[in-house]
């Protein structure tokens, strides 16, 4: 080999040299940058995919809007903040009227602390066999008790964020009307939980009016707030309009 064609092929492997140190020290940086971009703009897009299914959420809920605004102000009536009795008074004298009934008199207790449901003991106790029936006998079936319901109670309800208050509303008037009345009491703009009902047959005085019947609905109704602070905003019942 000459001279010249060694230096030639030492200048072609030094080129080559080079450039693949070139590649290793300029070229591989801008691939594993364009990699991490990439990884990047994925991660990117997958965020704004989110944000655009939260949009796309909010917005349908935005059309409700109106329709759950007005559903917040008929919760709040019927379970408000503070005891509000005179409203309730009210309600009881419009419900009243619209049966036809005649309102006697209302009483209501101071309000109470909440105290969450509990759970019914379960009942382990059974009958022995009787020890003179007959191996041939065949043995009867005792009626089956059907399990209480189990209470439902929310947790975040608590004594320090919501009380009762007990209320006794005595009325005069037929079946019918009577009946009227419980159905408007218990669909009223404020929750009214009635747990009983009786009533009394009056006599009445001979040659005077005609024999009525007194009504009792007993019940509860609730604040969304301490025991302390529903005591605060209650009023007094109004007077007896028998």
């Amino acid at each position: 080999m000459t001279r010249n064609r060694l230096q030639l092929v030492i200048a072609v492997a030094v080129g080559l040299l080079i450039v693949a140190g070139g590649a290793l020290l300029g070229v591989q940086p801008q691939l594993a940058q364009a990699a991490a971009n990439r990884s990047q703009q994925q991660d990117i897009e997958e965020t704004n995919r989110t944000y655009q299914a939260e949009l796309d959420r909010l917005a349908t809920q935005s059309t409700k809007l109106d329709a759950m605004k007005a559903d917040l102000t008929t919760l709040q009536a019927s379970v408000p903040s503070t005891a509000d009795t005179a409203a309730f008074y009210k309600e009881i004298d419009q419900v009243a009227l619209a049966s036809g009934v005649t309102v006697a008199g209302i009483t209501t207790s101071n309000a109470a602390a909440y105290t969450p449901p509990q759970a019914p003991a379960a009942s382990t106790a059974s009958s022995p066999p009787s020890a003179s029936a007959s191996a041939t006998t065949s043995p009867i079936a005792s009626p089956s008790v059907p399990a209480a319901p189990q209470p439902v109670t929310d947790s975040s309800i608590t004594p320090a964020n919501f009380s009762t208050i007990a209320v006794s509303i005595d009325v005069t008037g037929d079946f019918a009307q009577a009946l009227a009345f419980t159905k408007g009491m218990q669909h009223g703009t404020r929750l009214f939980l009635v747990n009983d009902i009786g009533s009394q047959k009056d006599d009445g005085v001979e040659g005077e009016s005609a024999p009525s019947t007194s009504w009792t609905l007993s019940g509860y109704i609730y604040v969304l707030a301490d025991a302390k602070a529903a005591q605060g905003t209650q009023t007094d019942a109004p007077a007896s309009n028998g």
